[in-house]
């Protein structure tokens, strides 16, 4: 079911990819991306990796069901296709929690998919929004925006 609730997801180039963070690891997500859904107001934050490498992180169950899921779904097949699993922000601790659910972007499409089951935090959704490419590019300004309402207003 197709939420009306208000979203907004803002995609940040991820600086630090390709740099290591410990022996042999490296940041791989191409985005960071907040997600702010409002009434009541709840944060979240999306690390969007290449589908395969997300694919191989899946280890929890619920992680695991969507990797099959999507893989039923095709998805791996879309060109350039981008997932990531989703946590919520608390922005007066700073803690990030794992939550159910995942953010495909599908930049070919200019469309992302964003599914959060979250009743801990009020919020259960589904939507599927057209993306679009911000024509201001620079420090701290998103890469793409995806929303169901005005933000002018």
């Amino acid at each position: 079911m197709m939420s009306s609730r208000e979203v907004v997801i803002r995609a940040f180039t991820n600086e630090k990819f390709g740099h290591p963070f410990g022996r042999s690891l490296f940041h791989y997500a191409i985005y960071n991306a907040t997600v702010e859904v409002n009434k009541p107001y709840a944060k979240y934050l999306v690390d969007l990796y290449e589908y395969a490498r997300w694919d191989k992180s899946a280890s929890t169950p619920e992680q695991l069901k969507w990797s099959k899921e999507l893989f039923e779904a095709d998805i791996q097949d879309e060109p350039e296709v981008l997932a990531s699993w989703i946590k919520h922000y608390n922005p007066l601790t700073k803690q990030k929690q794992l939550v159910d659910g995942i953010c495909v972007y599908s930049p070919t499409k200019q469309q992302l998919i964003m599914i959060i089951n979250d009743p801990e935090h009020g919020v259960v959704e589904e939507w599927t929004l057209p993306s679009k490419i911000c024509t201001k590019q620079g420090d701290n300004k998103p890469v793409f925006i995806a929303t169901n309402f005005d933000l002018t207003i």
